[in-house]
């Protein structure tokens, strides 16, 4: 018996009217605090600058956060490889007794200061925040490096100035007399996995892979990303038929962004793909962006505020017809998005609302919003709370033949619907010594 639904019953599910409630906007003005500082050499002219001590930074740790320690410590040139930094500094963590850390920081002097080496450490409570942590590494990290910084021949004298006076955008962080950058500030990255699983009566086989490449300076911006994911499954049933289940999704996606001013960004998106769940054999998409930052984009580390508006076309290649008769089309299509940061020392919180629609047709649009909070409540008490939310009237890759059970339990096509929704909630108390000092790495 077919179960695929007539096609007037998913038709019935559409509804009219851009209820888009674009007012709760206005929450995201809430929330603000003062702007963060960081770490900078004292300014004597360009020779601090073109002479600065060069870091290669090797930190996996949980806690890390390379953003924001190229942020916060501004005396330094950060490189990518190790063979071309004057200092190389390494970041271990091991747990305490009492729940905590202890960061090791290893300094390996190379180049001229082969064999200066040094060694810091930080011990953090496991009551301690994000910002707390993060604070304190930042702080070790630049007396560490301002040692080394003296020893190489730059001025001692440091200070702490707001993150909003930064200097002003320009293409070259380096010039190349100080670092031999044959790859001009380009990073690539390839990744491939193939997994192949089997019983009696049952296969998988699965093959993924993704490439990246980005360039990032003060004035430009450039990110490409692809990744692909080919699947096959096959399941011997009891009457001896064989259910084979093809699934083809890939996408690559391209961003150019250009500075335009100390809060203002223009961008470029492009992209191509496919879905089997989405019902689409091929799309592609084309767009340009204005991004506007209420903090100066120095602060994001710490904290970020900032609107996007995207306005560009799509193209959709159906695998099987939709809804909507349509085999193929081309659209128009808006968004808007608001989203705020914040990592403070009660802890961090993430809010952002996005509306998107389809301009051919205003009753074809859709609303997210989505938010996470990391809250200490008191010392040992904290509260985590995350959700996201999803209005969503503009599927038009639904299929005009509906689903059989087979392909609804098989997961295979996304069915329609007007709303998605996920909560999280966490509390975690945590009470007992206060003594963090001893360190036991047996059994880790």
């Amino acid at each position: 018996m077919d179960a695929r639904p007539p096609a007037r019953q998913v038709l019935a599910r559409e509804r009219t009217g851009a209820r888009v409630a674009l007012g709760c906007l206005l929450l995201l003005g809430l929330c603000l605090s003062v702007p963060p500082v960081h770490v900078a050499a004292l300014q004597q002219g360009d020779e601090i600058r073109e002479n600065a001590l060069r870091v290669f930074l090797d930190c996996d740790t949980f806690r890390c956060d390379s953003d924001y320690f190229r942020t916060e410590i501004g005396f330094v040139n950060w490189v990518r490889d190790r063979t071309l930094s004057d200092v190389h500094l390494i970041i271990t963590a091991n747990e305490t007794g009492g729940g905590g850390d202890i960061f090791t920081l290893d300094f390996i002097g190379l180049e001229e200061l082969t064999g200066d080496d040094d060694q810091l450490y930080l011990t953090t409570l496991s009551t301690d925040t994000e910002d707390e942590i993060l604070t304190g590494l930042t702080a070790v990290i630049a007396a560490g490096l301002a040692r080394y910084s003296a020893a190489i021949g730059q001025p001692g004298a440091f200070l702490i100035t707001p993150a909003g006076d930064a200097a002003p955008d320009t293409d070259e962080l380096v010039t190349g007399d100080q670092v031999q950058d044959p790859w001009n500030f380009w990073v690539f990255e390839i990744g491939s996995n193939f997994e192949l699983q089997g019983e009696d009566t049952e296969k998988q086989r699965r093959l993924r892979g993704s490439f990246d490449a980005r360039r990032t300076t003060q004035t430009w911006k450039f990110e490409f990303e692809a990744d692909g994911d080919f699947r096959r499954d096959e399941r011997d049933l009891e009457d001896g038929d064989v259910v084979i289940d093809d699934r083809t999704n890939w996408s690559a996606d391209a961003l150019l962004v250009r500075a335009l001013a100390d809060r203002w960004s223009v961008g470029i998106l492009a992209g191509a793909g496919a879905s089997t769940r989405r019902n689409q054999n091929f799309g592609a998409n084309f767009a340009t962006a204005l991004e506007f930052s209420f903090f100066p984009y120095v602060d994001a580390p710490r904290q970020s505020l900032t609107a996007r508006y995207d306005l560009g076309i799509q193209h959709f290649d159906w695998e099987e017809e939709t809804i909507f008769f349509e085999t193929a089309e081309t659209r128009p299509r808006q968004r808007l998005r608001l989203e705020l940061f914040q990592r403070q020392p009660w802890g961090e919180s993430r809010v952002s609302i996005g509306a998107s629609q389809f301009l051919h047709d205003s009753s074809k649009w859709a609303l997210s919003m989505s938010g996470d909070l990391e809250f200490r409540i008191v010392r040992g008490l904290n509260l985590e709370i995350g959700g996201d939310l999803e209005l969503i009237e503009d599927q038009l890759f639904i299929s005009r033949e509906g689903l059989t059970d087979e392909e609804i339990l098989l997961g295979r096509f996304q069915r329609p619907t007007d709303s998605a929704y996920e909560i999280q909630l966490g509390l975690s108390f945590e009470f007992g010594s206060i003594f963090n000092n001893v360190v036991n790495n047996r059994f880790d």
